[in-house]
């Protein structure tokens, strides 16, 4: 965060409010010249002056590299990030560079491709939140009142503290039914705890170019590049219920659209901070992330139950689907003896509940059964 902190104030500031550039004496013309201060780390940049290029030069050389089988998948990945710098605010391209800096490995190709630009092209002012008036007949209006169109998550934490217990219809004449995200699916990170950090979705194998489609039918609140999430889209739904889909290579809608639950809404890639092409896939509550696993059959690619309550807790809700079976975990139970007495498999346990094979079981821990 230190190196963050000032990579923002050495870089973003000068850019910015121009309050730290170095002032030369006045000329005869009362005139200051001034020189702006620019950060790299290293020599490495980005290929072939690729910040002097059209946003359709970049574009074309991402494709042309892309369909290469052994082009670099980072380097794919930071041109379609610089590509998205050029349209960023501010407060945007400051959001990436943290991220950036907070990375694993941080690349300081695209760090210096995105000095050197902004230095010669300042952003724009930071994104005003956009928020329709409460009458317009936005989905789900009587649970937010608000249409902000210049985040994914814009919501406060006060907007669910008085919640208690609520149940929430996901296939209904009004709502739809759900639709399969894509069409072949393949989960390789599912919902929970991974390396130490939160994952608040699943992750979905997909190639470039595969369509990706929502889940509900429902109205696209954002459509845009956003920090790690890359090219993202995020629809809200008739329930409540807001879905996101992450790390997409191009969009096939826009922001209003009313969509039908699988209608093509873009195109699968690795934007973002991806270390290969996937779709990282979201679902949410008033900005509070739920399991999509306690509400979706992913392999089976239909719902659990078209019903779910939500039960609230200190800092989000649990997901429980309506009328599916739970064991309520004693002292002295075991998978082998929960499996044993359902009728169902200790790996079959494990999946649908997310849990490992060798964890622990709390009393009073709930275990799914089908």
């Amino acid at each position: 965060m230190r190196k963050s902190l000032f990579i923002l104030l050495a870089c973003i500031s000068p850019l910015f409010i121009l309050a730290n550039e170095s002032v030369a004496p006045e000329d005869e013309g009362g005139k200051r010249d001034t020189v702006s201060t620019l950060v790299l780390y290293g020599d490495d940049v980005l290929p072939n002056a690729i910040g002097s290029m059209s946003d359709e030069a970049i574009l074309k050389l991402y494709d042309s590299l892309s369909k290469v089988p052994t082009a670099s998948t980072r380097l794919l990945n930071n041109i379609g990030m610089f590509l998205q710098v050029k349209r960023m605010s501010r407060d945007e391209v400051v959001f990436l560079m943290d991220s950036l800096f907070e990375a694993d490995n941080v690349d300081c190709s695209i760090i210096n491709q995105i000095n050197i630009y902004i230095t010669e092209h300042p952003p724009k002012l930071e994104l005003v939140d956009v928020e329709e008036a409460v009458d317009q007949p936005f989905p789900a209006h009587d649970v937010y009142g608000v249409w902000n169109t210049s985040k994914p998550h814009p919501y406060p934490t006060s907007l669910f503290k008085l919640d208690t217990t609520s149940e929430l219809k996901l296939s209904s004449r009004k709502s739809g039914d759900y639709a399969s995200p894509l069409d072949k699916i393949v989960i390789t990170s599912k919902y929970g705890n991974r390396d130490g950090r939160s994952h608040r979705g699943y992750d979905l194998d997909l190639q470039v170019w595969d369509e990706v489609s929502t889940a509900f039918d429902g109205q696209v609140r954002f459509a845009a590049c956003y920090g790690g999430y890359g090219r993202v889209v995020v629809v809200r739904h008739y329930n409540g219920l807001e879905t996101l889909y992450a790390h997409l290579h191009r969009y096939n809608c826009k922001v209003g659209d009313v969509v039908k639950a699988g209608d093509v809404i873009g195109l699968g890639g690795s934007s973002g901070h991806s270390t290969g092409s996937h779709l990282h896939f979201e679902v949410r509550y008033k900005g509070i992330a739920l399991d999509p696993g306690t509400m979706i059959d992913f392999k089976k690619k239909k719902l659990v139950s078209k019903s779910i309550h939500l039960r609230k807790g200190k800092w989000g809700y649990a997901s429980i689907p309506v009328g599916i079976p739970f064991h309520t975990v004693i002292r002295g139970d075991s998978l082998c003896e929960i499996a044993t007495k359902y009728g169902t498999t200790i790996s079959k346990l494990c999946e649908i509940n997310n849990i490992r094979r060798n964890g622990s079981l709390r009393v009073g821990q709930r275990i799914r059964i089908i």
